[in-house]
């Protein structure tokens, strides 16, 4: 059967036993400490001791409540990536923005609390201030969908029996997030680039779930994809299925397998490429259910998460996943990790295993970049599988933004750089014309297109990961060179997809290239558009898009309702073991994964 044969990787967790809304409240510790997570040892910052922080789960409906105490030296927030903060724009985390009380201080504390409704699948939470979520504030956040939204795993099932098989498997996914790493504190890289202009393009190692090593290997493995016997000495095991957490900074994915009985417990990163297994099925990307691909490679923007669906179709045994960084603008360093997939009739034993090398089946090459003829992920083709329609008349507003890099540590959209305001704007009048360069105004209640383009006169032309906060948007088209067109309704249809586009919240702009996204302002708030590559955003390169001020006046007015607290903050919950599938989330930043 085919449905016994798959794994998942994506990131939906335990089903929910019922689908009464609840109250789910988790305590954070936000403090430093001294880790060695690619055998080298430096100071991080930890979320209850844990790197990265713990896995938030919750239910389609439920209200989440997060008391954060910052007992680091240095001011922190909390921001909740992908989150649409409908009702609640002052739990953004934005400091300046949205946050509802200056950066949390050191010493200081604040609770989040904010509803999910309508909102379901993988985000992950980080901090919001300088670049410290590089320093490991971050986290996983699940949010179960509701027993009764559709799933897009018909098209796989030849049988009810399969279905079941699959959504069995969504409902026990763990997850996998990947991050680039460096040895320095990011307030000491920081500091460093703005002293000297040096940009801090070079990481040291890569990380998943936050675990990996630094690695130095010899020229005729990175060239011929030579794989190597393991031994326990140079295996390092990671439980992803007890732990079922990870992390995103910067570059990376990975993934778990289970066998047709048993279920993998371990999950084992591993020093060389090999034979990876089969291809895969992506099945989503911002967890708003996508049709389907089938792939042997996928890039990753930092932000996005990605649903696969492995199909175990091979000899039971031990494969290599690879994930590595690829060359953007002036980031040109290649590094690569890979973890180890095993599936088998039996338990495997993790310390003990040695991968088959199979060189025809290598696809990426040491330059981080696939194979031509290797089946790779067309982002443009993930249209929603539910038929989330953008609206098709003309859009009631269209704006353009220019980007450019103006200076050796200066990022601008449409000329002015962004600079953090002394009064978050969502807290004071939001018309005093405070940052009015970097602050619009949009009318709500109305389609809104907004048009980015690289400046052609940018001292770099690279590509950038665009997040807008408080929404997610349908992404009608993007492309090489100017957009030559003023607005979406004069662009011809093969530019412009209005007919099923994506629907995402991060989105990215090609080198020297355009992107163009639709969105509906119906969510009163003050939201942060930015590139996520985090020292672009600390150079400038965001703006905030108000919509709704009248309204704004009236929730922040409003009081919130109550309900009875159910805690999950030290829950463990076990694995059932006879498990057919396995589902695995990826989230990554500038990255190639290989399946």
């Amino acid at each position: 059967m085919f449905a016994a044969r798959i794994a998942l990787a994506a990131v939906i967790l335990l089903w929910a036993q019922s689908s009464k809304a609840a109250l789910r409240t988790y305590n954070f510790t936000i403090h430093s400490g001294t880790r060695a997570p690619d055998g080298v040892s430096r100071e991080v910052y930890l979320i209850n001791d844990q790197q990265p922080g713990p896995l938030i789960e919750i239910d389609e409906g439920d209200e989440l409540e997060v008391f954060v105490k910052n007992d680091l030296p240095v001011e922190s927030t909390i921001h909740w990536h992908g989150l649409l903060q409908r009702g609640t724009p002052q739990m953004d985390g934005v400091p300046g923005v949205t946050q509802h009380q200056f950066p949390i201080t050191p010493g200081g504390n604040f609770t989040y609390r904010f509803s999910v409704e309508n909102e379901y699948g993988f985000y992950w939470y980080h901090s919001h201030f300088r670049a410290y979520y590089n320093d490991a504030i971050r986290g996983p956040l699940m949010i179960r969908p509701s027993p009764s939204r559709r799933r897009p795993f018909e098209s796989l099932a030849n049988s009810p029996a399969e279905l079941e098989v699959l959504l069995r498997a969504e409902r026990d996914a763990p997850s996998v997030l990947l991050n680039d790493w460096t040895h320095s504190l990011s307030d000491v890289i920081y500091e460093q680039y703005f002293e000297t202009g040096a940009f801090p393009n070079c990481v040291d190692s890569l990380l998943a779930n936050g675990q990996g090593r630094v690695q130095c290997l010899p020229e005729s493995v990175l060239e011929g994809g030579t794989g190597l016997g393991l031994s326990p000495s140079s295996t390092m095991s990671m439980p992803s299925m007890q732990m079922r957490a990870a992390a995103v900074s910067s570059d990376m994915g990975a993934s778990s397998m289970a066998s047709d009985m048993t279920m993998v417990s371990d999950m084992t990163m591993a020093p060389s490429p090999t034979s990876p297994p089969s291809q895969a099925a992506v099945s989503s990307s911002t967890m708003e259910m996508s049709t389907l691909q089938e792939v042997k490679v996928l890039y990753l923007a930092l932000g996005q998460r990605y649903s696969v669906m492995i199909k175990l179709d091979q000899s039971p045994g031990n494969y290599f996943l690879r994930f590595a960084t690829y060359p953007a603008g002036d980031m040109q360093q290649v590094l690569e990790d890979q973890a180890i997939i095993s599936y088998s009739d039996s338990t495997v034993n993790s310390t003990s295993m040695s991968v088959a090398n199979d060189p025809a089946s290598v696809w990426m090459l040491t330059n981080g970049s696939a194979k031509a003829d290797v089946a790779t992920l067309n982002p443009s083709l993930l249209s929603p599988f539910d038929g989330n329609k953008p609206p098709t008349n003309a859009a009631d507003l269209t704006k353009s933004f220019a980007i450019s890099q103006t200076g050796v540590t200066e990022w601008v959209i449409d000329g002015y750089p962004f600079a953090e305001p002394k009064t978050p704007i969502l807290l004071g009048n939001v018309s005093d014309g405070w940052q009015a360069n970097t602050t619009v105004y949009l009318p709500f209640n109305s389609t809104i297109d907004i048009i980015m383009t690289i400046s052609k006169d940018s001292m770099d032309t690279m590509g950038h990961p665009m997040h807008l906060h408080g929404h997610k948007f349908w992404v009608l088209g993007s492309g090489e060179g100017p957009f030559p067109y003023s607005s979406v309704t004069d662009a011809p249809r093969s530019s412009i997809n209005l007919q099923d586009p994506p629907f995402r919240d991060t989105a990215e702009l090609p080198p020297s290239g355009w992107l163009v996204i639709r969105y509906v302002t119906d969510n009163p708030g003050a939201w942060l558009l930015h590139c996520h590559l985090q020292w672009h955003l600390v150079s400038g390169m965001a703006l905030v898009l108000v919509e709704g001020e009248r309204q704004i006046a009236e929730i922040l007015n409003a009081s919130n309702a109550s309900t009875d607290a159910t805690s999950d903050s030290n829950s463990q919950v076990g694995f059932a073991q006879c498990r057919a599938t396995v589902f695995i989330t990826v989230l990554g930043l500038l990255l190639v994964v290989l399946l």
